[in-house]
């Protein structure tokens, strides 16, 4: 079944062996224990910290946490191990991928630059944070991120794991025949090309595409969620409040090509598409997150498309449902610039399961919230 390609790695790839999420508090422990105590300030920040939603991908100042650059080389190898028991082996790659793209940018933009871009382009560049300090009994979280990269993870006591927002991106998309990101790109394409006519026009909300995602990168998705105007520094590709409004994003209320409306090898397509993006991380973590869709309704996400139905025409694509938000846009550099995020509206940073994991722990303290704000209000008719 199509299914089975969301719990199942190909039998011509490394299979991931036996997840836990307190490997993943373990392999922090063993980076922090290797940390000078003025490492360990910059590190670490409270779980609750305002910061801990800033999951900006794109080169900016003044971030927090400690760059792979001030670590040692043996405090680089931990974190890295950090990495590779958060991700399959699949995801892993793939970052390692990401951020050793920032070579190929440093040479290539060392004539705008000059010797600037030896620090602006560096695959040591980013940065890692932990929320509170990684111990199995307590609710924590980690977060590396910079320059077309930023992976979130939340563990929650030593059973949970949240993993969204997760993302890549990739600058150049493609050289010669490598490419970071051409799975995900791929098989969206073999997916459209798979739909009838009409189906196709479904699936097409617009025929011009965003100059980024739709939702941006807010820290929290709202009801409804309009992509920029432009990209940053890319006022050249500006889009109209029309295009914007034809492009929104509106919870609960998804447009496109529902997953219901498809064949059976369509909807196998649209599962292999779907798989690309959750296959980043740990065939068990992929299986929590289906279950979570299922439960949601599978059948209810739905394919969106805008811009060019071709691989070179600058082109973009989401899945969306009650509990996942997939995003993926090729618009930039003529079609040779990808970003690429999976989130969750209703679990990122954890919050979801969070506050189900305090309720458990805590339900008389939720019955005494409860009591205290008394009976719901009925909900009042609105005008018109």
């Amino acid at each position: 079944m199509a299914d089975d390609v969301l719990h199942h790695p190909p039998r011509n790839r490394p299979i991931d062996g036996d997840f836990d999420p307190t490997a993943v508090t373990f392999a922090a422990m063993a980076l922090f224990d290797h940390l000078t105590a003025e490492q360990r300030a910059r590190i670490v920040l409270p779980l609750d910290d305002e910061n801990r939603t800033h999951w900006n991908f794109l080169p900016e100042s003044g971030r927090v946490g400690l760059p792979l650059r001030d670590m040692t080389d043996a405090q680089r190898y931990l974190a890295h191990r950090l990495v590779a028991q958060s991700t399959s082996l699949t995801g892993y790659a793939k970052a390692i991928q990401v951020m050793s793209l920032e070579h190929v940018l440093r040479e290539r933009d060392v004539d705008v630059f000059g010797h600037v871009a030896a620090h602006f382009r560096d695959p040591h560049g980013y940065f890692l944070t932990f929320f509170d300090q990684p111990q199995p009994d307590r609710h924590w979280g980690w977060r590396l991120v910079g320059h077309h990269l930023s992976l979130n993870v939340t563990v929650i006591g030593q059973d949970r794991m949240a993993v969204t927002p997760f993302l890549l991106g990739a600058e150049p998309a493609r050289i010669g025949p490598f490419r970071v990101l051409g799975e995900e790109e791929d098989r969206a394409f073999r997916l459209l090309d798979a739909l009838d006519p009409a189906q196709r026009a479904t699936a097409t909300v617009h025929p011009v595409p965003p100059p980024d995602f739709a939702t941006r990168c807010v820290p929290v998705i709202g009801a409804e969620e309009w992509p920029d105007v432009h990209g940053v520094g890319r006022r050249d590709a500006m889009i109209t409040d029309a295009d914007r409004a034809a492009l929104r994003y509106v919870r609960g209320a998804p447009r496109g090509l529902p997953r219901s409306a498809m064949t059976a090898s369509q909807a196998g397509a649209f599962d292999e598409l779907l798989a690309s993006f959750l296959g980043n991380v740990r065939p068990a973590q992929v299986g929590r997150e289906m279950d979570r869709i299922r439960a949601a309704g599978l059948d209810d996400l739905h394919l969106v498309w805008a811009g060019g139905h071709t691989v070179d025409v600058p082109h973009y694509f989401r899945i969306e449902g009650p509990v996942t938000l997939v995003e993926f846009d090729n618009t930039e550099d003529d079609a040779n610039h990808v970003h690429a995020v999976w989130r969750d509206p209703t679990n990122d940073f954890g919050v979801d399961v969070l506050a189900e994991h305090r309720a458990a722990q805590h339900p008389t303290d939720r019955h005494r919230a409860d009591r205290h704000r008394g009976p719901a209000e009925p909900e009042r008719p609105t005008d018109g």
